[in-house]
């Protein structure tokens, strides 16, 4: 079978397992896509935004669809940025834990077979919506039980990461800076105590 990972080192040949502090999955693994176009949405800029949190939808077809949390998501996080796709083969077993269902992983090291560079990661993103593999929903064209939802999501994730106390998570500034009114809302039921 024939996997896909988005980074933006390039040079590589072979993937090595790796743990982040915020991933789903504790232990080292090396995580692959099963899916070209999804693996470019992981070509992500740690020194911006250090959690990779693409905001996707696949639908069984493989449309991709890009749900914004905040306006001008897509933009924020690709425009202008460069990275590598790179293939890899074998029989990997897909990984539900991933949190993604089309994602696979291994505790040891994958050889690469080859790769391609993208110049500008927002553009290749866009370049599937002419055939119909990537819808762009936009925040503001949403529908008010959707940013109900998203705000769910915030508060959820401010009380799991304690972000009010925890002021070195990564979150601890991207969510006042992208969420305000949720950020503000979320302080006042936290220091109310119903947060």
């Amino acid at each position: 079978m024939t996997f896909y990972h988005g980074s933006l080192i390039g040079g590589l040949t072979e993937l090595r397992p790796f743990a982040k502090p915020w991933s789903n999955i504790k232990e080292p693994l090396v995580y692959m896509a099963t899916n070209r176009q999804l693996a470019a949405h992981y070509i992500w800029n740690e020194a911006q935004y250090p959690i990779k949190a693409p905001m996707l939808d696949i639908r069984p077809d493989g449309t991709l669809v890009f749900q914004e949390m905040f306006s001008g998501a897509l933009e924020y996080f690709y425009k202008g940025l460069s990275g590598w796709i790179y293939r890899m083969g074998g029989e990997y077993p897909l990984n539900e834990s991933a949190g993604v269902f089309s994602t696979a992983t291994s505790a040891g090291p994958v050889p690469i077979t080859s790769a391609e560079f993208i110049p500008d990661v927002y553009e290749h993103i866009w370049s599937y919506a002419s055939d119909g593999k990537f819808i762009y929903e936009k925040f503001e064209d949403l529908r008010p039980y959707r940013h109900d939802i998203i705000r769910g999501i915030i508060y959820r994730q401010i009380k799991q990461d304690d972000l009010f106390k925890n002021t070195d998570h990564p979150n601890a500034k991207h969510f006042p800076d992208k969420y305000p009114q949720y950020w503000k809302e979320a302080k006042v039921l936290y220091q109310a105590g119903l947060l």
